[in-house]
């Protein structure tokens, strides 16, 4: 249970409002309305036009008797309780160092609209064990490949999986598709016919290899721990932090208990490079009557393409 979620749990419905944190620089209150509806609450100085209402959370903006503004988000859907108390601690946080109400007030609505993917799915919040998986893999390679390569910002910037672009990474120089599979795995899942395109720069396709591991073995890590070492890499720079932020939601994560329990251990990347003769379905050569293209490719036959030694090659050009 969140801190959150706590005081939710302390509060009555219908009894007034909470405020959530004195030192924060802002008039943030939390309470429960009189139908048992969890109630997020910001005083503004002005009013704001509120986006497109989800069939979760209603945001409202209303007038005071103090003629100050009260910008409301309101959960309709008890079930996603613990969802709304994540958004609702990110909120808070992501201004925490604004005292410009104004600018903040723009700030959260723009925030909760990157948090409307998940809101729109109905999801509860957890990701299934092969989205973990494969969010796994993209960090790892962000922490182990892209951060040292690019840089911070332009590392971040290029991670564009959770965009739902049709590869992971992108940047001016390459693209970059991740898939992550265990020590028994021969084969990796392309999503479509897209996905090992290089027409515009060069492409590889990086694997990622893991095991499962036990908690106390050497080199164990877990999902909420790799992404806290990333968080802690990132915490001095405000404006990578931020970024990271961002794109852990627009992938649908936030931390949970669940995200603890399983380990496993690095074992390796491979990396092919995409060009001419790769095995691969691009999408340009097939006959229009054709879409929608998903398949197995057998990673034996990836070989010929196999980069040696990536850090001197880096993409197999």
């Amino acid at each position: 249970m969140t801190p959150f979620e706590s005081c939710w749990e302390s509060l009555e419905p219908g009894k007034g409002y909470k405020r959530i944190d004195e030192s924060h620089p802002l008039d943030f209150y939390i309470g429960v309305d009189s139908s048992g509806l969890r109630v997020l609450l910001l005083v503004l100085d002005n009013e704001l036009s509120v986006p497109v209402q989800s069939q979760a959370i209603q945001v409202l903006c209303r007038q005071r008797q103090d003629g100050r503004w009260a910008l409301m988000f309101c959960l309709s859907r008890p079930e996603l309780g613990s969802l709304f108390s994540h958004l609702c601690e990110d909120l808070v946080e992501s201004c925490r160092q604004i005292s410009d109400k104004i600018i903040a007030g723009n700030l959260i609505l723009s925030r909760f609209d990157r948090w409307q993917r998940l809101l729109r799915s109905g999801s509860t919040g957890l990701l299934d064990e092969s989205t973990q998986k494969g969010l796994l893999g993209e960090l790892l390679f962000l922490q182990r490949f892209a951060l040292p390569v690019y840089g911070r910002i332009a590392a971040l910037e290029g991670w564009v999986g959770p965009l739902n672009a049709e590869q992971d990474f992108r940047y001016t120089d390459a693209i970059f598709e991740i898939k992550t599979i265990g020590p028994d795995a021969h084969k990796i899942r392309i999503s479509s016919a897209r996905q090992l395109d290089d027409a515009d720069r060069p492409l590889q396709l990086v694997v990622v290899m893991l095991d499962q591991a036990g908690r106390t073995e050497a080199g164990a890590f877990c999902l909420s721990g790799l992404v806290g070492e990333l968080r802690h890499e990132l915490c001095l720079d405000i404006q990578a932090s931020s970024l990271f932020a961002d794109l852990l939601i627009s992938a649908g994560y936030f931390d949970r208990e669940e995200y603890g329990l399983r380990f496993f251990r690095f074992r390796h990347f491979r990396h092919f490079a995409v060009r001419e003769g790769f095995p691969r379905i691009i999408e340009s050569r097939l006959i229009p009557a054709i879409g929608n293209v998903r398949y197995e490719l057998d990673l034996e036959a990836c070989l010929p393409y196999e980069v040696q030694d990536p850090e001197k090659e880096p993409y197999g050009v």
